[in-house]
């Protein structure tokens, strides 16, 4: 494998860094500004040829969408998108970005930014992420990630005969039972929270 050029080296260094203290990769913009790039073309060559070398890896269709390669990013769990605390909202299967976080590690891992204040009687707050562990079975009162369509919103999982009641976390709003005739999915337990500052 091709060694580096010292600008490349930086500009990974860089993407590395933005993913582990925003949460989302830096767009090709804001590299070409840090590094006082003039052309965003620039910034693009210099991406093509970290993902030729292998040590970058680069999304299709937005703008946010630069993963590194390699061991810095084994520790990161990988943001799959947004997720409701309130009604559900769509939580598409797309890496958003990397959550490097102590305490965490496991493969079946993933991460959903909170939309919302249905569970703010258990602290999650708009903008917090969930860490949701997809193995394992999900128990009666576990607080979980539940596929309903294509939408997904996080809540109290409670069993009925008839389906799942999903409970929030907020005195000032009602459970939903959602039928075992629909197209439910329950996507993992939550297991952790991360609120940035």
């Amino acid at each position: 494998m091709a060694a580096l050029t010292a600008r490349q080296q930086e500009i990974l260094d860089f993407i590395r860094t933005t993913i582990r203290e925003e949460g989302v990769p830096p767009t090709v913009r804001e590299i070409a500004r840090h590094f006082g790039i003039r052309s965003p073309r620039a910034v693009s060559d210099h991406l093509r040829a970290l993902e030729r070398k292998g040590k970058l890896k680069r999304g299709r269709g937005k703008a946010r969408q630069l993963y590194p390669v390699g061991p810095s990013r084994s520790g990161g769990i990988p943001v799959l998108g947004r997720v409701a605390a309130g009604s559900p909202i769509l939580a598409e299967e797309n890496v958003d970005g990397f959550l490097e976080c102590s305490g965490f590690s496991g493969t079946e891992l993933f991460a959903l930014r909170i939309r919302g204040e249905s569970m703010i009687g258990v602290g999650m707050m708009d903008n917090d992420y969930v860490i949701v562990d997809r193995r394992g079975k999900v128990a009666d009162g576990d607080i979980a990630v539940v596929r309903v369509g294509s939408e997904a919103t996080v809540k109290r999982i409670r069993y009925r005969p008839k389906g799942l009641l999903l409970q929030p976390e907020n005195p000032d709003m009602e459970p939903t039972l959602v039928s075992g005739d629909e197209d439910i999915e329950i996507c993992g337990r939550v297991v952790g929270l991360v609120r940035r500052m």
